[in-house]
């Protein structure tokens, strides 16, 4: 059977790049982030309500610290969709033909001239997102994405029951 292809658009990388950095925000590394922002946002809040004897000043910079926790929070946002954008396009440029094919042996995938043959044990895991499928290079941040529209279900089946 010849691998399914489709030509990558604009709106199709963005999309994918939605998927990876709901992804990166996701992991248990930037939950255990947002845990920890949210726990000082409140304990700067509280430090903000707590009653102060008549002439006792806040500790210097208290007034700021919700504003520069919800700064840094808005800054890992911004950071990792943008992170995401440039590595689906790096990967996938606008008007390349892409196509997979989920082997035996490896998951074959091709972007214009590349080719790649990836045993299933890189992988580490998987997530299927709306539009990307996004497979967790073992030891590594990384993260291969792959059109979600190059897949069947079978296919999905066959690389979580491949992919440990």
């Amino acid at each position: 059977m010849p691998p399914r292809s489709l030509t990558v658009d604009e709106s199709l990388l963005r999309r994918m790049a939605r998927d990876a950095a709901i992804y990166s925000l996701t992991r248990p590394v930037a939950i255990v982030m947002w845990v920890a922002l949210a726990g000082a946002l409140t304990l700067s809040v509280l430090n903000q309500s707590t009653p102060r004897a008549p002439g006792q000043e806040p500790p210097f910079g208290a007034g700021w610290m919700p504003t520069i926790i919800l700064g840094l929070a808005a800054y890992a946002v911004v950071m990792s969709v943008a992170t995401a954008r440039r590595a689906v396009r790096t990967a996938m440029p606008v008007e390349t033909v892409v196509w997979a094919t989920v082997d035996d042996e490896a998951l074959k995938l091709g972007s214009g001239d590349r080719r790649s043959d990836i045993a299933y044990a890189t992988f580490q895991n998987m997530r299927v997102g709306k539009d990307a499928v996004l497979l967790k290079v073992r030891g590594a941040s990384v993260a291969t994405a792959i059109p979600r529209a190059l897949l069947t279900d079978d296919d999905i089946a066959s690389l979580r029951s491949r992919i440990s």
